[in-house]
């Protein structure tokens, strides 16, 4: 093959690729989406679910493990800790972005009305 046609079969590839990335990523966009919205319909549920488990699966780990579980969280203790400063950082971040991402688009719908009722 001469390179032209090379170069063309690989963009039709990576098109292809793109594409198929870009539909594998709204159908996780759609999954997600919808389960947030379940999850904020239902929120008293799973919220108690989420206790009940969590509370029932702690006090049978510490009813027998207890040397073993309190050593593990004495380990594990600083990395958590690390992970959920870094987390609270990036939501944080992401807040702000959206925040900020809201009031353009507030602004862009303003003057988008205000210039189309002149």
């Amino acid at each position: 093959m001469r390179r032209p046609q090379l170069v063309k079969r690989a963009s039709g590839i990576t098109q292809s690729v793109v594409r198929g990335v870009k539909r594998v990523m709204e159908a996780v966009r759609r999954t997600i989406t919808a389960a947030d919205i379940w999850i904020q319909d239902h929120y008293w549920f799973v919220v108690i679910s989420v206790l009940l488990v969590l509370g029932t699966g702690t006090g049978l780990l510490l009813e027998w493990r207890w040397a073993e579980v309190t050593e593990f969280a004495r380990q594990i203790a600083p990395v958590l800790t690390t992970v959920s400063i870094i987390a609270s950082a990036l939501l944080s971040v992401l807040a702000w972005f959206r925040r900020r991402r809201h009031k353009r688009l507030t602004a862009q719908a303003a003057n988008s009305a205000g210039g189309s009722g002149s």
